[in-house]
């Protein structure tokens, strides 16, 4: 595995190709590992509820009941994008964005596949 310090958007999308793929985490994976990073809150304006990643291992919050509403589907909620680094308990993917047939659609980065580990540290390093 590579070890990366720091992910930026570079760290999970390539587009050296014309498949453009996106590293994606699968937030229904957060609910069944009970990943104790995952919250939830009620927006008091709207009513609704909402969950995201305190890691920010995806940026995005997701409205509760539209999630739950498309995991009843056969295809369920699906990926979103990932915004830092994956955690163990993390159900994450690689996604890519358009599926050919010519040499365009090559893979030429096959180490994108392989997953990104951050650099252990401990604060007390910097002091």
């Amino acid at each position: 595995m590579q070890s990366l310090p720091t992910p930026t958007a570079e760290l999970h999308e390539c587009r050296q190709c014309c498949a453009f793929c996106d590293r994606v985490v699968h937030p229904s994976g957060c609910i069944e590992s009970g990943c104790k990073f995952l919250y939830l809150y009620d927006d008091e304006e709207s009513g609704r509820r909402f969950m995201g990643c305190m890691n920010k291992v995806f940026r995005g919050e997701i409205d509760v009941e539209m999630f739950e509403q498309a995991e009843r589907t056969r295809q369920g909620f699906g990926g979103v994008k990932m915004s830092g680094l994956a955690l163990p308990q993390c159900r994450a993917s690689v996604e890519r964005a358009y599926d050919g047939y010519s040499e365009a659609f090559d893979c030429v980065n096959p180490d994108f596949f392989e997953v990104p580990v951050a650099d252990e540290f401990d604060l007390r390093d910097r002091l």
